[in-house]
């Protein structure tokens, strides 16, 4: 196609053509034809002579799995694998600046390549935001030597999908807080017991037919003229199902500090705890019918990095159809579990009844952590007097539509807890340890 020098050129040629007509001057309709007739004829020519198929470009990356404060080198390599050379040639590396940050480089250049030749050029990013985002498409110009053609081409195959796991600080922290010594000394963990074959000693009764022999308490028995047996406990091992709400409204907040990402967050806190206790973890990140990931419970100790994984490709998205999300679940799981929900609870107060109505054949004890929007929307954010009024007007609102739910789970002997910024990670490890020491879950 023309470049801008052709178009300009086009231009000029058809105002000497007017103006000669116009002015009966046969020197500006003579020079019109010549400007017309050269941008005519260059055009099939550029095409003779540059065939964009015998550039070959490609993108090379260290590694499509980051952390979300890790860099991403990206390398561009162009080849011509042709006879032609190419006098301009520029070449562009799409990202989007709302989900990457440049740190180093260009992302395009503008270059002459010879023929055989291959050209390199490098850029670094580094994301913002935990997710699977795209990279790319490249995008191939190739323009003749006085500008007036060009062809842009955008190269098949060119996006690369990145997945962002959250910051690597959060994993560390977490996996500080998860160990048993941290929880030990900051909340002065008792574990659940039940009795049973354990290592450590519960207490003595008298021995009933089916009793093991090797449990016997000879000295015991001896002093009282009767059986009696040792009897030993163990910790109570129980299954945590975290239920995330992935909808579009988890989405309020800053871009890198949403609801949404303080209940991956969460999530990932709940599962460090609950992994580092024996238990067994699965995660369920529910919208809509399109929107529905369900990772079977598991446990062990590289079970958190494919919690990590599972967690790091889910974005907000999709209206919250939470009966039809709850009917799901409950049709995947049915196991007596300690259940965790992470939802703003945005939808309407029937619907969340229903919703909640499905989990209670199962006999599960269910803790409801309510990320409360006015709170993470305004967090850290200076607001005027006017602005604030609004903000606790709203506030006022959504809690009386908070207390309504709250009421109904009450009902079902469900806990709402609702919670902000601050306390949010506190109150998921304070209310697991509280379920784990009732032992309420088995």
């Amino acid at each position: 196609m023309l470049g801008g020098k052709g178009r300009s050129l086009v231009i000029f040629s058809v105002f000497f053509l007017t103006a000669g007509f116009a002015f009966v001057n046969y020197f500006l309709v003579f020079f019109g034809i010549i400007l017309l007739f050269s941008t005519v004829v260059s055009l099939p020519l550029f095409y003779y002579q540059m065939n964009i198929e015998e550039l070959k470009v490609y993108r090379e990356l260290e590694k499509e799995k980051v952390f979300k404060d890790d860099f991403v080198h990206i390398k561009v390599v162009v080849e011509n694998r042709g006879k032609n050379s190419f006098d301009f040639l520029e070449i562009r590396d799409s990202y989007n600046p709302e989900l990457f940050r440049l740190i180093l480089g260009e992302n395009f250049i503008s270059t002459r390549i010879g023929p055989k030749e291959t050209i390199k050029f490098s850029y670094i990013l580094e994301p913002k935001v935990r997710g699977t985002y795209p990279l790319g498409p490249l995008t191939v110009t190739v323009k003749d030597r006085l500008g007036f053609n060009s062809e842009e081409r955008i190269v098949p195959n060119s996006v690369t999908e990145i997945l962002i796991y959250p910051p690597y600080e959060d994993i560390k922290r977490i996996e500080i807080l998860g160990s048993k010594r941290s929880l030990q000394l900051n909340y002065g963990v008792q574990r659940s017991k039940q009795k049973g074959l354990g290592s450590e000693f519960y207490g003595m009764r008298k021995y009933v037919f089916g009793d093991q022999f090797r449990l016997i308490d000879w000295k015991a028995s001896v002093r009282t003229q009767k059986l009696i047996v040792r009897e030993f406990e163990s910790e109570r091992d129980i299954t945590v199902m975290i239920l995330v709400d992935s909808s579009n409204s988890m989405a309020g907040g800053a871009i890198d500090n949403t609801k949404f990402e303080y209940a991956i967050r969460a999530c990932m806190l709940l599962t460090k705890i609950a992994l580092t206790r024996r238990d067994n973890v699965g995660v369920y990140t529910f919208s809509d019918k399109k929107n529905l990931r369900f990772l079977k419970a598991g446990s062990g100790d590289d079970f958190f990095y494919r919690v990590l994984d599972f967690v790091a490709r889910v974005k907000p998205e999709g209206k919250c159809r939470i009966v039809e999300a709850f009917d799901y679940f409950v049709r995947r799981f049915q196991k007596r579990s300690l259940v965790f929900v992470i939802s703003d609870l945005e939808s309407n107060v029937k619907e969340i009844r229903e919703a909640l109505k499905k989990l209670v054949p199962f006999d599960h004890t269910v803790i409801i952590i309510n990320p409360f929007s006015p709170w993470f929307e305004i967090h850290e954010v200076d607001l005027s007097s006017t602005d604030k009024a609004l903000a606790e007007a709203i506030a006022e609102e959504m809690m009386e539509h908070i207390l309504k739910i709250r009421q109904q789970a009450r009902n079902m002997g469900m806990n709402v807890i609702t919670v902000g910024p601050d306390d949010m990670m506190n109150q998921v490890i304070a209310n697991y340890l509280e379920a784990k020491k009732k032992g309420k879950a088995y």
